[in-house]
């Protein structure tokens, strides 16, 4: 995930760098395929830090952490809006993030009937609420805008905005039915990598047919089309990281996919005093080659991956899931209890799953691999999942 996130980064900065010198419609179509696959990439690791949660103190516990996040997110989103230089996406993704935690017990297939409902519901709600003379957003929302223009604020994010709400849902839904899977298995892999390729296919094909195409059609299209490239976006990155020579040749790029609030949120600030905006390619590269020393001296002096705004934010989100979901000791047994389960005793390796030995093997294999609740962090933004660890075991 953090290789798809990376990859996301690196084409919104190129789409806000390019786009403010000379606008077109491949800075466009960049800046559309870097926030759906940054959507995508979100409902994955939404899904994938409840997963394993059974417990009604866990998943509430989870829930809270998500909504302080998305608070937090919402924060740093309105500060950058005072900017100007940049369509700023954090106020969005605050929002989706909100809407996405009654959807995260969600079953699948539930899930995936939700995205393809709001895949055909945005784009005619979009128009008729553009054709009603309801003016679309002209700077990006503020704290200013939240006092003295709340009703205008909330119809700019979740409809005539830049990154409308309705229309992005769709993304996160598909993230979290994605999220459900076995992202360790390269079948799977596979399989997302074609279904992306697929639907973007499909939607070049109807776009090339001698068909009138309204307004409506066309935003569909594009949804749809997007939708395809994150989910190739995603199968490919991993694919990509089972390749150990090329995992390690794109560590830059997994390690920008590791902080992405905080690179994002700096690149916004570098384009302010507007410094080398009539060299945008120069400028591009000066922002690629300034995150990745400042990736390199975080890491050596903080020793970690998080990068100082996701650190701030998952420690935030942390105190706040360890209040809500209590002691260890005193949570334990009334949460099982709840579910009329018995209290499992606790791993002491919190990655990796269950396992039980089979007949006429030398290792034991993992029994419902990766069912459990495997993440590195507790962010949206950073959730991944953790790498199988071998165990050794006895002949049986």
């Amino acid at each position: 995930m953090d290789l798809a996130r990376g990859l996301a980064l690196l084409g919104m900065m190129a789409a806000h760098v390019f786009d403010a010198a000379e606008p077109s419609t491949v800075t466009t179509a960049a800046a559309d395929w870097s926030v759906t696959t940054f959507a995508l990439v979100a409902g994955v690791s939404l899904a994938l830090m409840f997963r394993g949660k059974r417990a009604r103190r866990e998943r509430a516990a989870v829930r809270a952490g998500i909504a302080v996040h998305a608070v937090l997110v919402a924060v740093i989103g309105l500060a950058l809006g005072f900017t100007g230089r940049a369509d700023i996406v954090l106020p969005c993704f605050a929002v989706l993030f909100l809407l996405a935690i009654p959807l995260l017990g969600l079953r699948p297939w539930t899930l995936t009937r939700i995205a393809a409902v709001s895949l055909l519901v945005a784009p005619p709600m979009i128009t008729a609420t553009l054709a009603g003379a309801v003016p679309g957003p002209v700077d990006n929302p503020t704290f200013a805008t939240l006092v003295t223009d709340p009703a205008g604020l909330a119809i700019g994010l979740f409809v005539t905005g830049f990154y409308p709400v309705i229309a992005y849902l769709a993304y996160i839904c598909a993230g979290l039915a994605i999220g459900r899977m076995d992202l360790l298995s390269v079948q799977v892999a596979y399989r997302l990598l074609l279904a992306g390729l697929g639907t973007v296919a499909v939607g070049m094909l109807w776009l090339m047919l001698p068909l009138p195409h309204p307004r409506g059609w066309m935003v569909l299209i594009h949804d749809v089309h997007g939708l395809g490239a994150a989910i190739a976006v995603v199968g490919a990155s991993l694919l990509v990281v089972h390749v150990p020579v090329i995992a390690r040749l794109l560590w830059p790029i997994r390690t920008a996919g590791a902080m992405p609030l905080t690179l994002y949120s700096a690149h916004v600030l570098v384009l302010v005093p507007g410094v080398l905006e009539h060299e945008p390619a120069v400028l591009f590269l000066s922002l690629i080659a300034g995150g990745l020393l400042f990736e390199v001296v975080w890491r050596a002096l903080a020793r970690q991956q998080q990068g100082p705004l996701e650190w701030l934010v998952g420690a935030a989100s942390r105190r706040v899931r360890r209040a809500v979901r209590g002691p260890r000791g005193a949570a334990g047994p009334a949460s099982h209890a709840d579910h009329g389960e018995s209290r499992q005793p606790t791993r002491r390796q919190g990655c990796r799953p269950a396992s039980t030995v089979v007949a006429g093997s030398a290792r034991p294999r993992p029994r419902f691999p990766h069912k459990e609740g495997t993440i590195d962090d507790d962010s949206p933004l950073g959730a991944r999942p953790c790498r199988r660890r071998r165990s050794g075991g006895r002949r049986s």
